[in-house]
């Protein structure tokens, strides 16, 4: 336990290191592009810090660092389409009776395709530290494909409510910028038992280009990797009919295959099956409501995926972002605006000598 111990501080230490490092190369990262932005930077130094946070702020604006107003309003919308892999399904009409499927049902693809809004609530804790909360809704698209015990292919249509946090370590050397992320988020829908948990950690570099004559005004370009998790359990309840949605002569033709699956089977497979056939018979018969329980662990086949960014700044009020993640199990596009503003106050730990 003690060798433990001794190697958790000892990573804890070097993460301090780390960002110490980065907070120190903030402070000597505006090299002199022009005479209008050494100008700027002179003024810096010398203009009152008028904000509570970053902690430290006061510090970092007399060396002549020109650090983003504490507070920010983002507002999001992100498209993304996704691979995922479903095992250890359980399904049954009885929720006393789930019976396992994995070697019954062939799932052929089932691919999400998702648009969220939300709008997230940032502040700079530190002037390395950034962190947020993120409020917002989804609309998911679902296409399955299935290809046993019968070929039938639908698509499912979701909304859901997303929270969630974050947190931002960020830091330059020169124009280089790097940059790491991390996001935990709840999506509450109704067809879920417990809400869906997504962790996105990421890390990525960049450039900096400044406008000679637009001291306020700058573009950055990033690139780099991101992880996406998501909780591999699942359960729920659904509706059939509000889920699949499929027409009579769809419904015809997969009941006739599904008879023919059925009569294939030996009699103590039919005898073990009897449940799921009566349901599934049930449902491709009539228009009467039938209720499917589920449990299932879902997964990406390829969790982790490229990123690349870019970030502009029309002034220290406003900036637009965009962001493009490729390769891995998904694809997914990010705009954003970002208004940001400060809480006027002492600066907090102003006194404190670096």
């Amino acid at each position: 336990m003690t060798k433990y111990l001794k190697k958790y501080f000892l990573l804890l230490a070097c993460i301090f290191f780390i960002q110490t490092q980065l907070v120190k190369a903030q402070q000597v990262s505006n090299l002199t592009i022009s005479d209008a932005y050494e100008k700027y930077r002179d003024s810096l130094k010398k203009t009152p810090y008028e904000w509570h946070l970053p902690i430290l702020g006061n510090k970092i604006r007399k060396a002549g660092f020109d650090i983003p107003y504490p507070n920010g309003i983002n507002v999001l919308y992100a498209y993304s389409r996704q691979d995922i892999v479903i095992s250890d399904a359980f399904v049954g009409f009885d929720t006393d009776n789930l019976i396992g499927i994995d070697g019954i049902a062939r799932f052929q693809k089932i691919q999400a395709e998702v648009n969220g809004y939300s709008l997230r609530y940032d502040f700079w804790l530190l002037p390395f530290l950034n962190i947020y909360g993120i409020l917002g809704g989804i609309n998911s698209q679902t296409n399955i494909q299935l290809g046993l015990p019968f070929e039938l292919e639908f698509n499912t249509n979701n909304n859901g409510t997303v929270a969630g946090w974050g947190a931002v370590v960020a830091g330059a050397i020169g124009p280089l910028i790097v940059q790491g992320d991390f996001t935990m988020a709840w999506t509450f829908m109704d067809n879920l038992n417990e809400p869906a948990r997504t962790l996105v950690a990421g890390l990525r570099t960049g450039y900096l280009f400044r406008f000679r004559d637009k001291p306020e005004r700058n573009i950055a370009f990033l690139v780099g990797g991101q992880y996406l998790g998501l909780n591999p359990d699942g359960s729920g309840v659904v509706d059939l009919e509000k889920l699949v949605g499929i027409t009579p002569d769809d419904k015809s033709r997969a009941l006739e295959q599904l008879d023919q699956w059925y009569d294939g089977l030996t009699d103590t497979e039919q005898q073990v099956l009897a449940p799921i056939y009566d349901g599934a018979s049930r449902w491709l018969s009539s228009n009467d409501p039938v209720n499917l329980n589920y449990r299932f662990k879902k997964a990406l086949p390829y969790p982790v995926s490229l990123n690349i960014g870019i970030n502009f700044q029309w002034n220290k009020r406003y900036n637009i972002l965009a962001n493009y993640s490729f390769l891995g199990s998904r694809n997914q596009l990010v705009f954003g605006l970002n208004y940001r503003f400060g809480f006027k106050g002492k600066n907090l730990l102003q006194g404190v000598t670096l």
